[in-house]
């Protein structure tokens, strides 16, 4: 661990939580806690003996979480001297096979319904996490001076030290969620946190709370998770955008795009962009029905405006359609001019000869 003393503290927990998984299971089957140094001994079939067996005691987790805490052990056990090849372990080792349910989709009345049990400052913060696509740690991470709030969407400014993959990155909570989280902020200094609360199973209990009295406690049959969690919130976000961007919606989600094109424009571009759909994002229906009322007569006025271009457009057409009619008259009465003209120099010409040959007769 102090070798590690520079990674995240919720890694460094993460590798705490699995040594002592391991310590537990050697305590239980060989009378000893720290077993690793008698198992440096044994042969190769013995060791993936032992960790086959260790992978059996913990069958009550989930097929995911053994996997992650193997990933731990077999850095623990390389640094105590005992090196696995991952060719031998995909060989020796069997793990049992994640069981992938369909996940379930969080619609807007669950979500209505949920916030309806709440009290104000959970309430906001489940809506800034559902329009700002951040994560739960993320979020309860978020002080006031990673804030811009001079504008009706508040700037989000995820620094890299509270961002999951340690990549700082830029994303907006929607007006609603702005306007309600405020008068919060007003009450804070820039150094404390946003919502008071630093530990993510702090929120997800008061979650577990909301569903447990609203009746939308359903469970995963092969789990026994909840089948909304915090994360859901996120992904409800998520699932919105990218039906207009993909691209976008990963980006502001801190997701890896396929695209990096967010990273060279602005940020009021990108507030441009979350602007345009940040309706689908929207959870009070009054609300709702405010900005779609605003974007219908956003969408009249453009419409109008095209109208009346396109009217004026018309009217220029009018104009020189009218004036080309005019030249093309001028044209004929001036070809006319010249070919009366021609009529009489041909005449006078004839006129002329005439009385020359006369003239020569005399």
């Amino acid at each position: 661990m102090e070798k590690m003393a520079s990674k995240d503290p919720k890694t460094l927990r993460s590798y705490n939580m699995a040594i002592n998984n391991f310590e537990n299971f050697c305590m239980e089957k060989y009378g000893k806690a720290d077993f690793v140094s008698e198992l440096k001994g044994y042969d190769s079939d013995s060791i993936f003996d032992v960790l086959q067996s260790w992978i059996n005691w913990n069958g009550n987790l989930a097929p995911s979480s053994t996997k992650i805490l193997f990933s731990r052990i077999k850095k623990y056990l390389y640094h105590r001297g005992i090196k696995l090849h991952q060719q031998d372990i995909n060989e020796e080792l069997e793990f049992r096979t994640p069981i992938q349910e369909e996940r379930y989709g969080l619609t807007l009345v669950d979500i209505q319904t949920i916030l309806k049990t709440m009290r104000y400052k959970h309430k906001v913060q489940f809506m800034c996490q559902l329009s700002s696509l951040m994560r739960i740690g993320e979020l309860t991470q978020l002080r006031k001076k990673h804030l811009i709030a001079d504008q009706e969407n508040i700037i989000v400014k995820i620094p890299a030290t509270i961002a999951k993959l340690k990549k700082g990155r830029t994303t907006f909570f929607s007006k609603e969620a702005s306007k309600l989280l405020r008068p919060m902020l007003r009450k804070i200094n820039d150094e404390d946190l946003v919502f008071g609360i630093k530990a993510e199973t702090s929120v997800a209990q008061v979650l577990r709370r909301s569903l447990e009295k609203t009746g939308l406690n359903m469970k995963y049959e092969s789990s026994g998770n909840y089948m909304i969690s915090t994360h859901s919130f996120r992904a409800y976000g998520i699932t919105k955008l990218s039906r207009h961007d993909p691209n976008f919606a990963k980006k502001i989600a801190g997701q890896k795009g396929y695209l990096d094109q967010y990273d060279r424009i602005t940020d009021e571009e990108k507030l441009g962009l979350y602007q345009k759909y940040e309706l689908d994002l929207i959870v009070d229906n009054t609300a709702k029905l405010k900005a779609d009322n605003a974007k219908l007569a956003q969408e009249k006025n453009e419409l109008e405006k095209v109208k009346m271009e396109k009217t004026m457009q018309k009217e220029q057409i009018d104009r020189l359609t009218k004036k080309i009619t005019e030249i093309k008259t001028l044209e004929e009465k001036v070809n006319d001019l010249e070919n009366f003209k021609e009529e009489m120099r041909r005449e006078f010409m004839g006129k002329i000869k005439n009385l020359k040959q006369t003239s020569k007769k005399r």
